[in-house]
């Protein structure tokens, strides 16, 4: 793993019902943790098949070892956006990655 390329910060969210004052409110916004990504570069033949933009579906490369075990149910931020993530490849073999694979939420 090479981990000079992870160059990009990312925080993982969670969204969760809880009680401030003792009212129940939804939907409350919890920071999980913060890590060090790096987003790979789109292949040639992506770009020509018209598959959208590569910041609404980009994919992250993470340690795989991290704080807290990453939750499908998470968003990440980056850069001022929010993405759902949409695949979660852990590489059990090696153990040294993990793939995220995710989509933008829209506003």
């Amino acid at each position: 793993m090479r981990t000079n390329n992870m160059r990009e910060r990312i925080t993982f969210v969670s969204y969760s019902g809880s009680k401030i004052n003792g009212v129940p409110v939804d939907n409350v916004k919890t920071e999980q943790m913060s890590v060090w990504a790096e987003v790979p570069k789109i292949p040639i033949r992506e770009v020509n098949s018209g598959l959208g933009i590569r910041t609404d579906t980009p994919t992250f490369v993470v340690r795989f070892l991290t704080q807290q075990e990453i939750e499908p149910t998470w968003r990440i931020e980056w850069r001022g956006n929010e993405y759902q993530i949409t695949g979660l490849d852990p590489d059990y073999q090696k153990r040294d990655i993990t793939t995220i694979t995710a989509k933008k939420v829209s506003a």
